[in-house]
This record gives C-alpha cells, structure tokens and sequence, in this order.
C-alpha cells in the first residue's frame, strides 16, 4: 500500500514539472539556459560536444500559469551565443544545430611550441630550382631519358 501511495504522489508531483532533453550535436562544448515563457531562468546547464542532458523544472506550488514553451539558448565557452531555440514544450528533445543563430564557436587556441617553431623556419619563402643545367625557363628536360636526372629505368615494363 505504501509503494502504490509513493507512486502516485511521484506521479503526481511530475504533472507539474516539465522537463526537456537537450543534445549537443555541435562539435563545441556548449551552455544552454533554459527561460521559461514567464522570463524566468530555469538554470544553465553545461553539455560537452555529442552529449545530452535532461533538464528538468520542478514545480515549486507557487506559480499558477504555465512556463512553457520554453526557450533555449545555447553559448559558447567564451560567453558567444551559439544559437535561440524558441517555442520549446515540455517533453520535447532539441538540439543544439537545430537552434537559430551563428551555431558556431571560436576553436580554442592550442599552445604548441613546435607549431610555433614550424612557422618561425617557413619565414624565407620558396624558390624552386631547375635539375636541368643549361635548360632554358619553362623547359621540360632533356628529349633523351637516359641524361634526365632520378631513376633511369622509366616507363612501361
């Protein structure tokens, strides 16, 4: 008996509450803040690339009217938005590319010194030289293969 009670005071208790699943199909780690349709914040949530959460509300017996649709809005670790999803309901999965906006985030800068070490020798730029001595600009090589420079055996077996 007190197992049915338990659960219908559970299942009652979520009448009022309206949860909605969010995935990040971004490859950015992102925040989603969830607005109920009064303006009020339902909380920040933080979803790294390809995951998903369920965010929840519980209904605190105060509010008489009804918060939803909701409304996400997904930012950037750098505090860009990311993307507005309007219109959510309650029950309802979204996603983070599915979203209205730029639906992109700045790559965060890797510190590599041999990156930087790469860059410092490419500053001389490039200038091909000619294997062929005494061949004017623009030629090919020489007609006969045998004088050509690289592996004297060439051609179809």
């Amino acid at each position: 008996m007190k197992v049915i009670f338990a659960l219908l005071l559970f299942s009652f208790t979520t009448l009022f509450a309206g949860s909605v699943r969010i995935m990040n199909d971004s490859p950015f780690p992102l925040r989603a803040e969830v607005i109920a349709a009064d303006g009020s914040s339902g909380g920040k949530l933080l979803i790294n690339s390809q995951q998903q959460v369920t965010w929840q509300d519980s209904y605190s017996g105060a509010n008489v009217w009804s918060q939803t649709p909701y409304t996400v809005i997904f930012t950037c670790k750098d505090g860009k938005q990311f993307g507005v999803l309007s219109g959510v309901q309650q029950g309802a999965t979204i996603s983070a590319l599915s979203s209205s906006g730029d639906r992109y985030c700045q790559p965060e800068k890797k510190k590599d010194d041999k990156e930087g070490a790469s860059k410092q020798q490419q500053t001389t730029p490039f200038t091909p030289t000619s294997p062929f001595q005494d061949e004017p600009s623009g030629s090919v090589g020489p007609p006969d293969p045998s004088q050509s420079p690289g592996d004297p055996i060439w051609g179809p077996p």
